[in-house]
């Protein structure tokens, strides 16, 4: 009889403490993310602004890419989306 007792005591302290191991450290994760810088897209010889939208009706702008002739990267604003369109659009000579 104590012998179950016992048992039951130490799977109820298993169980309490949380047997499935090491608690993930959220914080963590959202700072690395915070800090992280890709690279930035090449202009590839073209003149161009795409313009980022909420919604698929693109209707609420959230960012935008802007490239120039001579400049190697682009100059972004806001954020990206899976909505975008090219405004204009040219090849550099």
């Amino acid at each position: 009889m104590q012998a179950k007792r016992l048992l039951g005591s130490v799977l109820l302290a298993g169980l309490m403490s949380g047997c499935g191991g090491a608690v993930a450290d959220e914080s963590a994760e959202t700072a690395a993310l915070e800090s992280r810088e890709d690279a930035l897209p090449s202009c590839n010889g073209q003149d161009y602004e795409r313009i980022f939208y909420r919604e698929p009706e693109k209707l609420t702008e959230v960012g935008a890419w802007y490239c120039f002739c001579g400049d190697n990267s682009v100059w972004t604003n806001g954020r990206t989306s899976a909505y975008s369109e090219y405004t204009y659009r040219n090849y550099c000579s």
